[in-house]
């Protein structure tokens, strides 16, 4: 894989550690409010009060780096988080906690959509996609340290072991990249959310990024619920669940080659055809415990590829935009996770897991008939 630069590889561990940051609370409220001496509701204050200002942040200081380049913008938030999780480690009531996650989220609002800029661009030309792909495989790795990593060490050294390791990949990955030559092709200018909304086919690539989201978040936020309350497993079959799907993810990096050589529509048929599969079939097998483990599989290596897809269509739509046309993205995304917990939630209670699949299959079934749909812009 000659096509692997030292930047590009970066990209990957930046997301790996940007992404298991804002995973690892959930895992571990129950020991963080313990030690803190409130709930594990009150501890999740701070990862609302994460994700809220990450949609934030995406939304109106993700521009930025527009005006200051990807790479400068991305070193910046990497000082938001290392003091986040300086203050997390340290922590010692909820309130600060908040505080501290919120400063993250800051961070993370402006490094997730810098690093999904920088990837296309730190790969060789005319193998943007693979780049990309190679770089949201880091997703792989968050997933797996941010739920399975993240409640081993909080049971074996405590939760704040937990922040402190995060501070010092953190660290390294701030050492490594400042050492980097991060550079891209072209530099944008002034941009604003208001002006990444005026270029062609924005409106068409947010839908298809947020029923994607919405698809996959409303069945993730509740299949592990499924497989304790209605199956009767203990959270060991849950995690083993969300490892399948993570190992599915990473494989499908493997597989952006070849879609590389398809249009780019074609691309993002098969992914969002195949996702809406997945769901329908999870809906069918959902009693079945096993049979959800081999579909979860699945489910990663697709949603991989709807993934890249979404991604790389939003990047190639205005290059000089692409920090606010990403940063939007982002809000999307998190909006998205509020929203699959939120609106999933009533299905879900009425239906079980099966219903909330078959929204997620209707959220997808949107997606595939707005991929194939004739438009006037390239995308």
């Amino acid at each position: 894989m000659a096509f692997i630069t030292k930047p590009l590889a970066l990209m990957t561990g930046a997301i790996a550690v940007v992404g298991a940051n804002s995973m690892v609370l959930a895992p571990i409220s129950a020991a963080v409010a313990q030690d803190l001496g409130t709930e594990p509701a009150e501890v999740l204050q701070a990862a609302a009060a994460y994700g809220g200002m990450t949609a934030l942040s995406a939304l109106l200081l993700a521009p930025r780096a527009d005006r200051i380049g990807p790479g400068p913008a991305l070193m910046q938030a990497l000082v938001l988080l290392l003091i986040s999780l300086l203050v997390s480690t340290l922590a010692p009531g909820k309130w600060l906690l908040i505080a501290a996650q919120s400063i993250g989220g800051l961070g993370a609002g402006i490094a997730i959509p810098a690093i999904y800029g920088l990837a296309p661009e730190l790969g060789p030309e005319g193998e943007e996609k693979r780049s990309m792909g190679l770089m949201l495989s880091g997703w792989t790795l968050a997933l797996v340290a941010g739920v399975a990593g993240a409640g081993f060490v909080a049971e074996w050294v405590g939760w704040r072991a937990v922040y402190g390791l995060l501070l010092v990949f953190m660290t390294a990955l701030y050492l490594a990249l400042s050492r980097a030559d991060l550079r891209v092709r072209r530099l944008g200018s002034a941009s604003s959310p208001l002006t990444a909304l005026r270029v062609p086919g924005i409106g068409r690539g947010l839908a298809s990024a947020g029923l994607l989201m919405l698809g996959f978040y409303g069945t993730f936020a509740f299949i592990g619920v499924h497989v304790a309350d209605d199956l009767g497993r203990g959270t060991d079959a849950a995690g083993l669940l969300i490892l399948s799907y993570g190992t599915g993810f990473g494989i499908s990096t493997f597989l952006d080659r070849y879609l590389d050589r398809l249009p780019q529509v074609t691309a993002g048929a098969i992914s969002f055809a195949g996702l809406l599969l997945v769901y329908l079939g999870f809906s069918t097998v959902a009693p079945h415990y096993g049979l959800l483990l081999a579909l979860a599989l699945l489910w990663g290596i697709t949603q991989h590829l709807g993934l890249n897809f979404v991604v790389s269509r939003l990047a190639g739509l205005e290059a000089s935009q692409r920090g606010a046309i990403l940063g939007l993205n982002s809000s999307i995304t998190y909006l998205a996770v509020l929203g699959g917990a939120l609106s999933f939630r009533l299905p879900y209670e009425a239906g079980g897991i099966a219903w909330c699949n078959l929204i997620s299959a209707a959220c997808l079934t949107l997606a595939l008939v707005e991929c194939l749909a004739p438009r006037r812009v390239a995308i």
